[in-house]
């Protein structure tokens, strides 16, 4: 790595932290404006606010990454640009392009340690701050991981799943009927006292089970201690007490969501949607990155202020893009993957241009 890599990431890093700071604070103190009187109304403890951002704030970064990363990228270039370095760099042979690589380089490592990030610390913070959100301000208690759901479920195929309670620790859930339809009649019911899901053997366990079969006008009954059952469209999630939302899912969660959703014949247009947003939303600090660098080359010099405006601006409309996509996704007047790179493919594209421009 040539020193002139390294000077170019010590400032990309040394603004980004001090952005991703700053923003996560002003955006944190905003809403804390807006949600202060419920707490206080609810007569909340202090700790309450105080878990409920610490659990927001992964969310915050995520959200907010690419905005930083814009303002890192335009101020790392940009500084180049204003003390002729970048000229300098030209005059002497080397490449327009080798410190925006090195950027890009830094980039892509930042997109896997927020799409890293984004699946193991955003759902469970999420999840959490719901859940203090629902205990504190409104007054709903604790989750219980046992309760009464009374939960009819279509699992395709004919086959239709009624169970009264379910157990999301233990994955365990009491009084099950099962259904076996064929046309307009029913083939095969299953009555259980309990069931419990094996995930060694990707099955359920039905205790105490009675089983009624018809064939040719004729019943056939038995009784069983432990009956087997593989239902490859039902996982115990989709019995949770509490259904959650894509926010709270990781992609692997949301990608077995959208299978089962397709297995089953559902709509399941805005979760393949988010499902791809998973990813194109942390791809899309590298895009910025991309753009911002080669925008800043190809622009004059200007003062940190007028950084910050652009970016801002920038990430506004970029936002606005994604947002756009997003809801023509949803209509389904766009397929799920386009939809949810559309804003990644536009400032793609606009970020090559201003490479091209650049270099000449």
């Amino acid at each position: 790595m040539r020193i002139i890599d390294r000077y170019v990431i010590r400032i990309f890093l040394t603004v980004l932290f001090g952005a991703m700071v700053a923003i996560v604070a002003i955006f944190i103190v905003l809403n804390l404006t807006d949600n202060m009187e419920k707490f206080i109304e609810a007569g909340a403890p202090l700790k309450a606010p105080v878990l409920y951002y610490l659990n927001f704030s992964p969310y915050i970064i995520v959200l907010t990454l690419p905005v930083g990363m814009l303002l890192a990228s335009l101020s790392a270039i940009g500084s180049l640009v204003k003390t002729n370095e970048l000229l300098a760099l030209k005059a002497s042979g080397v490449s327009t392009y080798r410190p925006i690589l090195a950027l890009s380089f830094i980039a892509l490592i930042i997109v896997g340690l927020s799409f890293l990030f984004s699946e193991n610390v955003v759902p469970r913070a999420n999840e959490a701050k719901k859940m203090i959100w629902n205990q504190y301000v409104n007054k709903q208690g604790r989750v219980s991981f046992n309760e009464t759901i009374n939960r009819t479920l279509d699992l395709g195929g004919g086959t239709i799943l009624f169970i009264r309670s379910f157990n999301s620790e233990t994955n365990t859930g009491d009084w099950v009927t099962l259904a076996q339809t064929s046309g307009n009649q029913v083939r095969r019911v299953v009555q259980a006292r309990s069931i419990s899901y094996e995930e060694a053997e990707d099955r359920w366990q039905f205790n105490q089970a009675e089983e009624r079969i018809w064939s040719d006008g004729v019943e056939r009954f038995q009784t069983h201690e432990m009956l087997f059952e593989d239902l490859p469209q039902l996982i115990p999630a989709e019995l949770n007490p509490r259904r959650r939302s894509p926010e709270e899912m990781a992609y692997g969660d949301l990608l077995d969501y959208v299978r089962r959703g397709e297995a089953r014949s559902r709509n399941i247009t805005r979760a393949s949607v988010d499902l791809n947003m998973k990813t194109a939303l942390p791809f899309s600090s590298f895009i910025i990155v991309l753009f911002g660098a080669s925008l800043a080359a190809v622009r004059r010099r200007t003062g940190l202020a007028v950084g910050f405006t652009a970016s801002i601006g920038i990430c506004f409309v970029y936002y606005f893009v994604i947002r756009a996509g997003q809801a023509f996704g949803y209509n389904s007047d766009l397929p799920p993957l386009l939809a949810a790179w559309l804003g990644n493919i536009i400032f793609g594209t606009l970020s090559l241009f201003f490479l091209f421009r650049a270099r000449h």
